[in-house]
């Protein structure tokens, strides 16, 4: 049996110290980004009941209430999270101003987190009180009218299509962002009915 050389002990350690850290950052990557997709996941599932139960003829204030008793990690609508309902029209009413216009017809938003919509109107919009927040003069006030509506989303004269939108923050279980890797620190679904 030939003997080992002395410096292969060392040359393992150096070939160690090396790789360890490729294979530290590979492993909390590979657990942060399944991490980071189970809460999209979550935020995604609860976009999606949101605009079911808006669409569903039951007021945006007890849809509110709703989401926030199904609310689970990471959502939290009184901490971390917001919560945006809003209701589009495409005005029927002929010779108004927003004859043939998508509007935005109802809002209502509840959570401390600071996002603002991903639907833009063309000025301010200032909405009716509790229990469904209605847009007064919706027929008339051309604020209202949406200016960056989807292009494949189709609305039919006198029909409403139901947005829930849903953000959260996302906080990171590892040190990967230690090792110069970034992941988003907010979650953000929208969902259409």
């Amino acid at each position: 049996m030939r003997n080992r050389p002395r410096h292969a002990d060392g040359q393992a350690l150096v070939e160690f110290a090396v790789v360890l850290p490729l294979l530290l950052v590979l492993v909390l990557g590979v657990v942060e980004v399944g991490y980071a997709l189970l809460d999209q996941h979550v935020v995604t599932k609860l976009s999606r009941e949101g605009s079911n139960l808006i669409s569903r003829d039951v007021t945006l204030q007890d849809a509110g209430a709703a989401m926030k008793s199904m609310e689970s990690r990471p959502v939290d609508f009184d901490v971390q999270s917001r919560l945006i309902f809003s209701v589009v029209k495409k005005v029927a009413t002929a010779g108004s101003p927003n004859f043939d216009k998508v509007i935005l017809y109802q809002r209502y938003e509840i959570g401390p987190l600071a996002k603002s919509s991903a639907l833009i109107t063309r000025g301010p919009a200032a909405f009716g009180g509790a229990p469904n927040y209605v847009a007064p003069n919706s027929d008339t006030n051309t604020n209202l009218q949406i200016t960056n509506l989807p292009a494949n989303l189709i609305v039919v004269p006198g029909g409403m299509t139901f947005i829930t939108e849903v953000y959260t923050t996302h906080s990171l279980i590892t040190p990967l962002n230690e090792f110069g890797v970034t992941l988003p620190d907010t979650l953000y679904s929208i969902a259409y009915f």
